[in-house]
C-alpha cells in the first residue's frame, strides 16, 4: 500500500462503494493533503482515522 492514498484507492480500502462515504469521513475530520490539483490521503492518518472512531457496542439478546 502507498503511504499517500487516492480517494479511488482510499475507498477501495474502506470498501466504499462511491465517493459519498469518503467525503462524510473528510468532512467529518479525515485529513486531506492538497498539492495543486492533486488530493491525497496519508495511509496512516485514515488508519488512525478509523481507530479514533471505532465504537464497540455489545451483542444484542
Amino acid at each position: 500500500m502507498s503511504e499517500y492514498l487516492t480517494y479511488k484507492e482510499a475507498c477501495e480500502i474502506l470498501h466504499l462503494k462511491s465517493y459519498k462515504g469518503l467525503y462524510y469521513l473528510i468532512k467529518n475530520g479525515l485529513p486531506v493533503i492538497v498539492i495543486g490539483n492533486s488530493k491525497r490521503i496519508n495511509a496512516n492518518d485514515l488508519k488512525k482515522f478509523m481507530e479514533d472512531h471505532t465504537v464497540t457496542t455489545a451483542p444484542k439478546d
